[in-house]
């Protein structure tokens, strides 16, 4: 059986098999997800026995089947606890790579933004600026997303000093205010020129709502309508949180 040289990774699931052993979905930077068999990674002393979502490591794996078996799993970095908010933040994303990725195709450009994603989560805890990023490189490199650089029916671009309200329509783009389509999501000028931008820093918070709307709404075609779990949790632990702190939480994190 042929043993892979290796590769930087994440986990995004695991489950168990049989008594001793886990399934466990990887993210990869060259190999983008796959799934291997851990062994024996349920017995207390094994050395696979810390392999958790959150974690960086560097992986090596037998066989290139279905299922390799994990042979090697070494931390490449400390693990840092998260509070529930950023464990919803980081469940979320993991569940939008296993609900739109195949296992197979590398996304080397998205593997650097998943972890930019991860870097960001843990020193901005609330801020939901990098969420927003993740989505659009997401549907960016998965073919999805669409063209914001003009307007749909004229052609004419947002101008990012403009104080103009723009629409967004999934599948089809932005529309000015003179093209208005129905059923469209009311997206600040600036927003958009900020999302089809690097992303690098933050926006504006007055654009939280718009962004997280355009993009919920873009994602949800290529889910099928099945709704993701990620976001019920995060609806149940909003209802258990204090009024004051709930409406925080709604503005920063915005997921």
């Amino acid at each position: 059986m042929t043993t892979e040289p290796g590769d930087r990774a994440w986990v995004l699931h695991h489950y168990p098999y049989g008594d001793t052993s886990l399934i466990v979905e990887l993210f990869t930077r060259t190999q983008g997800r796959l799934g291997v068999l851990a062994k024996g990674a349920r017995r207390a002393r094994s050395a696979l026995a810390r392999i958790e979502a959150g974690r960086p490591l560097w992986v090596r794996w037998l066989g290139r089947g279905e299922l390799p078996v994990l042979a090697q799993a070494e931390e490449l970095g400390p693990f840092l606890p998260l509070n529930p908010l950023q464990n919803l933040s980081l469940f979320y994303v993991n569940e939008l790579l296993l609900r739109l990725t195949q296992r197979g195709d590398p996304f080397p450009d998205l593997f650097q933004v998943y972890e930019e994603t991860i870097d960001a989560l843990r020193s901005e805890p609330g801020e939901g600026w990098y969420l927003r990023r993740f989505e659009r490189r997401l549907l960016e490199n998965l073919g999805w997303a669409p063209d914001l650089a003009r307007c749909a029916e004229c052609g004419r671009s947002p101008d990012a000093a403009s104080s103009e309200h723009w629409l967004y329509q999934a599948a089809r783009g932005v529309f000015c205010p003179a093209h208005a389509p129905d059923a469209a999501v009311t997206i600040e000028a600036a927003a958009l020129v900020w999302l089809r931008g690097a992303m690098q820093t933050r926006h504006m918070p007055v654009w939280n709502s718009s962004l997280r709307r355009c993009l919920e709404q873009e994602l949800r075609i290529h889910l099928g309508g099945r709704p993701l779990e990620s976001r019920r949790l995060l609806t149940a632990y909003l209802r258990r949180t204090p009024p004051a702190m709930t409406i925080q939480k709604r503005e920063e994190h915005s997921e």
